[in-house]
């Protein structure tokens, strides 16, 4: 049995660039299956809640899996020799990144790893500003002198400096554009002025007294019932894209084949717009047109 080792990696720079990665070795007590390297995720948000809230992993650069976040510990088994990226996000925080290379020496690929827990803390982002890291703020891989899994202690002082420096030199947020001007219906044209027309003389004329039998009766028509009207179909689809100040949900309604796209865009300093097909309209037409 390995001994317990609990490795806590911190930040110096401030209190919301803290990372916290524990690494909590244990034994794969199954030979059966293929060893995987497993790491136990951890989200912490800090003043704020875990509403739109993601854990997104990416494997050698492709999509392998989202995870939605509850405060509690996630296991995930990543594959050996392959380059994962863990993206720890919510929307109006700053968003952090870990790098993962399960790449082993041959001959160690059926060999059992160790068990990482990595815990992530992520803080809101500054009032009127943007804080952005060039690069993860930590890296995982493969220790020769350990002969397991280890962070790179290299990288992370790297990574200290790039929190520290994109910290003190954040990006001021992008104001909002101002709302589109609303459409002005031009006014309807004047009436016509009415035509005067002089009246003709009228003329008597007699004519002769003609005795007329009365027509028959009309045949009454059968007229047939009006069609069933024509059933309207319609349908809508929901998507929703996040990124650090603004919130976009897209409504895709279709009637009868024809689509309308509908946009609420959400600002996280209080502003929503409205959009259909780009156009500006009120909150009121969005809601009545989506339901």
């Amino acid at each position: 049995m390995k001994p317990f080792i609990k490795t806590t990696l911190l930040s110096t720079a401030t209190a919301f660039l803290l990372v916290a990665l524990t690494f909590i070795a244990s034994t794969n007590a199954s030979a059966q299956e293929a060893p995987k390297f497993t790491v136990k995720l951890k989200l912490n948000v800090h003043d704020g809640d875990y509403k739109n809230a993601l854990i997104t992993i990416t494997k050698n650069g492709a999509p392998f899996k989202v995870i939605d976040p509850d405060g509690s510990t996630k296991n995930v088994d990543l594959d050996l020799n392959s380059e994962y990226l863990i993206t720890f996000s919510k929307m109006g925080y700053i968003t952090k990144q870990v790098t993962y290379n399960t790449k082993v020496p041959d001959g160690r690929s059926n060999d059992p790893f160790s068990k990482f827990k990595c815990t992530v803390d992520i803080w809101p982002q500054p009032e009127d500003a943007i804080v952005k890291f060039s690069q993860p703020v930590g890296m995982i891989k493969y220790n020769i002198e350990t002969g397991d899994f280890d962070y790179d202690k290299n990288y992370m002082s790297t990574a200290l400096e790039m929190q520290k420096q994109a910290a003190e030199h954040p990006t001021p947020a992008p104001k909002p554009p101002p709302p589109p001007p609303p459409k002005v219906e031009p006014p309807p044209p004047p009436p016509p002025k009415p035509v005067e027309v002089s009246k003709p003389i009228p003329i008597e004329i007699k004519q002769p007294e003609v005795v007329h039998e009365p027509p028959p009766p009309p045949k009454k028509k059968e007229v047939p019932p009006p069609p069933p009207p024509k059933k309207v179909e319609k349908n809508s689809v929901e998507k929703v894209f996040q990124d650090d100040h603004k919130k976009t949900t897209l409504v895709i309604v279709t009637i009868d084949g024809v689509d309308v796209v509908y946009k609420k865009e959400e600002y996280t300093w209080g502003a929503t717009y409205y959009y259909k097909n780009n156009v500006y309209i009120t909150e009121n037409t969005f809601r009545s047109e989506t339901e």
